[in-house]
């Protein structure tokens, strides 16, 4: 099975619809986590990417994921760098950093670092749930729609 761009536009019309429909029921989970507040998602998210950028997470296991296992010290985050990644204004980013301080889902580390909790992977969890299933439905639907493909069908 070949993954890349050319397997892709052959097969998106039996590809597209799986991620959409996998898309939408994320997208709702997500906005009942989040209270409806898709920025602070987003803020949150950001956060994650670096908390847990590539390389971080190598041959990490679900379990070891919802434990807060971390190897070492996360690459710095401040307020501005999510606003200029995201393009949130940057009095909304402060705002959202608020709440996720409130909520005990990120603290500020000795130098400033914000970082996402272990309280954040525990209260998120349904929301993590929901990004397993539709990570399970593209890579399944891109098997079946190549599968055909080749088979002909």
């Amino acid at each position: 099975m070949t993954l890349d761009e050319d397997t892709l536009s052959a097969c998106f019309g039996r590809i597209w619809p799986v991620h959409n429909d996998a898309f939408c029921e994320l997208l709702v989970t997500l906005r009942r986590q989040f209270d409806g507040d898709l920025d602070r998602m987003l803020v949150l998210a950001v956060i994650g990417s670096r908390t847990l950028s590539r390389g971080r997470t190598d041959g990490m296991c679900y379990e070891s994921f919802m434990d807060g296992e971390r190897a070492d010290e996360p690459p710095s985050i401040n307020l501005q760098s999510i606003a200029d990644y995201s393009g949130i204004p940057r009095e909304t980013v402060r705002r959202k950093l608020h709440d996720l301080e409130r909520l005990g889902w990120i603290t500020r580390q000795d130098k400033g670092y914000l970082v996402a909790t272990a309280k954040a992977a525990e209260d998120l969890e349904p929301a993590t749930q929901a990004t397993m299933r539709y990570l399970l439905a593209i890579i399944g639907g891109w098997k079946s729609a190549v599968s055909e493909q080749e088979s002909g069908s």
